[in-house]
Formats: C-alpha cells, structure tokens, sequence
C-alpha cells in the first residue's frame, strides 16, 4: 500500500514537473512523455487494478494540464496500460535497456494513434512533422527513462 501512495504522489509531482520545468527543456519543440512513463511503469509493477486506475488518473491529469480535446488521453492511456500487461504477460520486460525499447514503442504508438484519433476529430497534422515530433518525443521519453526509473524505484520502493 506505501508503494502506491508514494507511487500515486511521485505522478503528481512529475504532473507538475511535466507543466512547469519540462517545457523549458524542449528538444525540437518536444518534451518527455512523464505521464506515459508512469502508465508504463504501473502496467508492469501493479496489479490489473491499480495499474488501470493510475493509468486513468495519468490520462485525466494530461488532459487537464493539455491543449487538445479533453478526454481522449483519458480514453487512450488505459487501453495502452491494459496493452502492456497483456504484452508483459508474453514478453520479459525486466532490464532497462528492453523496458526502454518498450517506452520507445508505446511512445511512438501512442503518437500515432492520438494524432489519428485528432485527425478524425479535425486537427491535421503534416506527416514528416507528425513523424518528425513522434519519433524525437519517442527517443526523448526513451532516453530520460533510466533516471526517472531510478526515481521511481527509490521513492516508490518497486
């Protein structure tokens, strides 16, 4: 139960990191993915439950503090959490290296299906920038990942 309260408020601080410090770190009009990292995070250490919780919690804080239609972050992020479960249950997600591949590709294709989900709603987005954007956010997420990893275990005692 620890776990999950310190897991539950280290969210909301990468929430206020994500608003607050992030955009000032911008990397080609990009910044990393934190909420996604927490999803990802939760799908793989918490039970079914919890994870799908966190997971909602993470999309309703994203549309919130975002610009774009509200809702569908709260929609997309825990069908991505149910997702990796049912990818962990088949593949072994333990090393760093592979669970930043995996943060890499669950970036990459939560990009693609949230910019589907906007162009089927109205907002149309070039493709070479679509590709360009998702793949430097892609790579940005994947490459912070380690450290906020290490955070997450120390703080959240995984």
């Amino acid at each position: 139960m620890i776990r999950k309260k310190n897991f539950i408020l280290l969210m909301f601080l990468f929430a206020l990191l994500q608003v607050s410090l992030l955009p000032y770190l911008r990397l080609y009009g990009t910044k990393p993915d934190l909420f996604l990292i927490c999803v990802v995070v939760a799908s793989l250490y918490f039970d079914v439950e919890s994870a799908l919780l966190i997971s909602l919690l993470c999309g309703i804080l994203k549309d919130i503090f975002s610009v774009n239609v509200f809702g569908l972050n709260t929609f997309f992020m825990p069908v991505f959490s149910f997702l990796l479960m049912k990818v962990s249950r088949k593949l072994a997600l333990e090393d760093t290296p592979v669970l930043c591949a995996a943060i890499f590709l669950t970036t990459f294709f939560y990009a693609i299906v949230s910019r589907i989900a906007l162009g089927y709603l109205g907002t149309v987005v070039p493709f070479w920038a679509f590709l360009r954007i998702s793949l430097i956010e892609s790579l940005y997420t994947a490459a912070i990942f380690p450290l906020v990893f290490l955070l997450i275990k120390k703080i959240a005692r995984l």
